[in-house]
């Protein structure tokens, strides 16, 4: 697929709008309108009964999610948000008073929330907050305590676009048992993540950014290190084995890989929205995908810096994505006037933040950063 082709998908592309939000919600392309389309349109006629072709859909779409992340499909399982699938984990953990969790300060609030709810169980939450924002091994390190037994964190900062080096913290999180989370929804499809060779042994993941997916839809991945961690908060008929032998109330039939934990009836038509995202995203080519946002937020750094603009976002590859958020004065003033210009960005934290996707061009971001400095 070229990136001609690929830019005709994005209604928005016909159009003089430029979105550079993707890290807030994508815009939904033609392909993936029209596999929601076909699946109401099933539904609706011929497939009223939808569970047995819509779960063969959705296994299917386990198996590409398992390809992105590097693993097997019976380690994948979806939920409605990232908050669903971090709060599984942080609920079903058997915790014990003096227990702490380690977080980073300025994490978006679903990758905080789920663990601040387990301190009625005596639970305690530590935060890093380095100077220079970068959440590196080294100040993991400073941090972990010997009651430590969770890390979370983000793959990709909301905020200042940092990127962890995943590899290096889940090796030391396994070296010291201590469970590994990842929150990855800003980091998805475009940046390379390997969840077995990274020793990560839980992750979560929204579909309605990068993805290109719709709201409503999530994955989660579960280790098999750590799935027996993990006790059933929730339960429901889709967690047992043979499901339609309706009256054996025997719980000791739980499914053993990570689909115990969907419990009932899925959001088909949002998990048929990722499975087209994810073929679309494949037929341009992941390793083009992250070559080209990295090419765009190290072009946004370089103008930014040339005009003398604090650039929060890191300089070096190895520890950046797609965003770019940089300090600029009045940027609620700087964030009406390109919205004027049909330019879409966001401000989070007092910060200006860039997230352009794959598909946007560099004339698209000269033509931004101009309106930043008219």
């Amino acid at each position: 697929m070229t990136l001609e082709d690929a830019r005709k998908q994005f209604p928005h592309t016909w159009t003089d709008m430029i979105y550079l939000n993707h890290a807030a919600i994508s815009p939904m392309i033609f392909r993936v309108r029209d596999a929601i389309d076909k699946y109401l349109e099933r539904r609706s006629l011929k497939g009223i009964e939808s569970y047995p072709w819509a779960q063969k859909m959705a296994s299917e779409t386990k198996g590409l999610v398992a390809n992105l992340l590097h693993t097997r499909p019976e380690r994948i399982a979806f939920m409605l948000n990232t908050a669903e699938g971090i709060s599984l984990l942080a609920s079903g953990i058997d915790w014990k008073e003096g227990d702490r969790i380690l977080l980073y300060r300025y994490e978006y609030p679903a990758n905080v929330y789920p663990y601040l709810n387990q301190r009625r169980h005596g639970v305690e939450i530590d935060y890093m907050e380095p100077e220079d924002f970068r959440i590196t091994p080294d100040v993991i390190k400073e941090h972990v305590t010997p009651k430590t037994r969770l890390i979370s964190l983000s793959f990709v900062q909301f905020l200042t676009g940092f990127r962890s080096d995943v590899e290096a913290i889940g090796k030391y999180c396994r070296e010291q048992n201590i469970i590994f989370a990842v929150d990855a929804i800003q980091g998805l499809p475009h940046s390379f993540i390997d969840v077995e060779k990274s020793n990560i042994d839980f992750l979560s993941a929204g579909t309605h950014k990068w993805m290109l997916g719709a709201e409503g839809t999530a994955i989660v991945y579960i280790s098999e290190r750590l799935q027996p961690l993990i006790h059933q908060s929730s339960m429901g008929a889709s967690s047992v084995t043979a499901p339609f032998n309706f009256f054996d109330f025997n719980t000791d039939r739980l499914r053993t890989d990570a689909s115990r934990y969907e419990n009932g009836t899925q959001n088909f038509p949002g998990i048929a929205a990722l499975n087209t995202a994810l073929k679309f995203h494949g037929e341009f080519g992941f390793t083009e995908i992250e070559k080209r946002v990295l090419e765009h937020s190290g072009y946004l750094i370089s103008r930014f810096k040339g005009h003398g603009v604090k650039v929060v976002t890191p300089d070096d590859p190895k520890e950046r994505s797609a965003i770019v958020s940089v300090e600029i004065e009045k940027p609620e003033e700087v964030l009406e006037r390109l919205l004027k210009k049909n330019i879409i960005v966001g401000v989070r934290g007092g910060k200006l933040r860039f997230s352009p996707h794959f598909y946007n061009t560099e004339e698209e971001l000269r033509t931004a950063v101009n309106v930043v400095f008219e």
